[in-house]
């Protein structure tokens, strides 16, 4: 009985280690789906597709809710 916990206790702190290898904690740029692989952002580009926007002459839309979802509506 004795032997076999000595056995075990190895076995099972390996099998928790592979186990933390494969769960790990993501920072926020995995999180985000962003890094390595990530799209590079030119600021330039971003500014000149924001300033070729008309931005003066736009209409407020309300999204269509789901159903049982509060609408914000008072009545």
């Amino acid at each position: 009985m004795v032997a076999g916990s000595f056995f075990l206790t190895p076995a099972t702190a390996l099998r928790y280690e592979k186990h933390d290898r494969k769960v790990r904690q993501m920072n926020k740029e995995e999180a985000l789906g962003i890094g390595k692989a990530g799209k590079k952002v030119d600021m330039k580009e971003e500014y000149y597709k924001l300033a070729a926007k008309d931005l003066d002459n736009w209409e407020q839309r309300r999204v269509k809710r789901l159903p049982g979802e509060i609408d914000g509506i008072l009545e």
